[in-house]
């Protein structure tokens, strides 16, 4: 099962740097259609979770692979109708909720150490697609995610798994290794994702428009810098994060990776120059790298990591809107304020919980 959920995870990555290039003429051609993907991504957790816990995490990464190919070769098959569109857009976003948290749950139930540990090294290759972004046409894009969907489906298909009797009703999901006797509570989980992917999106929206317009970089400078620095440091982060995790408690992790994505978003919006855009960029991809598998891991089961998740989806659909009302009521830099403080936010959470 591990090679299809990694296969899943870098389809889910390279649809999510797909999403970047396509969302801005998509929700101009059609308003539903750019937020369709965000109600198919909060509905696919939910409805993921509970079709592992009837059927199987084989069953649920399945379904979600198969809508995820066949929404993506529908959007390879240009031109489309507003209807097919929409549709086409739900469905991705349904598929990517439904095989991200088949593929992360799959992995927690069968990690026999730290579950905190896998699942960073699960997620490692999500920030990979992005770095395709700058050198790939959209076009190219969306086949060759639908490609590595399709071959993720096989992959998936074919692998037998051991039957896994389902968890009783009430019953507690096997403890995080360092961490303590009880999880926190999962609504101080959904409200830490719900702000992590809050900052995440924003600072992936707004800063390209926001240091063209403090006038620090030039729009195709600013989107390089932000398409390489961001991944480059998630991918490094989780790298070295999962050493710490095997002696640390996540919660722990996370509360010092909060605070430092405070300090790394104020750095990036007091950049001036591109190297230190750079550096900063990176800072903040390497502060962000631990925050969504220790959530999903201390979340324990399926049905928690969808919860967590579909909180998390709702924070990035939000995100954009938000900076763009306190733009419109203020002024852009004054909104950007917005991701530091999340930041500091994301870090009271973790001091309210449990370790």
């Amino acid at each position: 099962m591990k090679p299809a959920a990694i296969l899943a995870i870098l389809a889910c990555g390279m649809t999510a740097a797909m999403w970047l290039r396509l969302a801005p003429a998509l929700s101009d051609a059609s308003a539903s259609a750019g937020l369709a993907p965000g109600i198919g991504l909060v509905a696919g957790s939910l409805i993921g979770g509970g079709l592992i816990g009837r059927r199987s995490h084989k069953a649920a990464l399945v379904a979600g692979l198969a809508l995820l190919g066949a929404a993506l070769w529908r959007l390879a098959m240009a031109p489309a109708s507003d209807m097919w569109m929409r549709l086409a857009s739900g469905a991705l976003g349904l598929g990517v909720g439904m095989a991200f948290l088949a593929a992360n749950a799959a992995v927690s139930a069968a990690a026999s150490g730290s579950r905190a540990t896998a699942l960073t090294l699960l997620n490692l290759p999500l920030p990979v697609g992005v770095l395709f972004n700058p050198v790939l046409s959209a076009e190219t894009m969306v086949r060759a995610t639908a490609v590595l969907a399709t071959l993720a489906l096989a992959v998936a298909a074919s692998t037998l798994m051991p039957p896994m009797p389902p968890m009783p009703l009430g019953a507690s999901a096997p403890r995080e290794t360092g961490a303590g006797e009880k999880r926190p509570a999962i609504s101080l989980l959904a409200l830490l994702l719900f702000l992590f992917a809050m900052c995440e999106a924003g600072t992936w929206s707004w800063m390209v428009r926001y240091m063209g317009a403090a006038r620090v970089l030039d729009r195709e400078t600013a989107w390089l810098i932000l398409s390489y620095g961001l991944p480059l440091g998630l991918i490094v982060g989780r790298a070295g994060c999962w050493r710490i995790l095997v002696d640390v408690a996540p919660l722990r992790v996370a509360r010092g990776a909060s605070f430092a994505m405070a300090f790394a978003t104020a750095l990036l919006l007091l950049a001036r120059s591109p190297s230190a855009a750079w550096t900063a960029t990176f800072v903040v991809g390497v502060a962000m790298s631990p925050i969504l598998p220790i959530a999903l891991a201390v979340a324990g089961d399926a049905l928690g990591m969808g919860i967590v998740l579909a909180a998390g989806w709702i924070g990035l659909v939000a995100s954009s809107p938000l900076i763009a009302w306190l733009a419109d009521r203020s002024s852009l830099p004054a909104a950007m304020l917005l991701l530091p403080a999340v930041s500091l936010g994301m870090a009271l959470v973790t001091m309210a919980m449990r370790e």
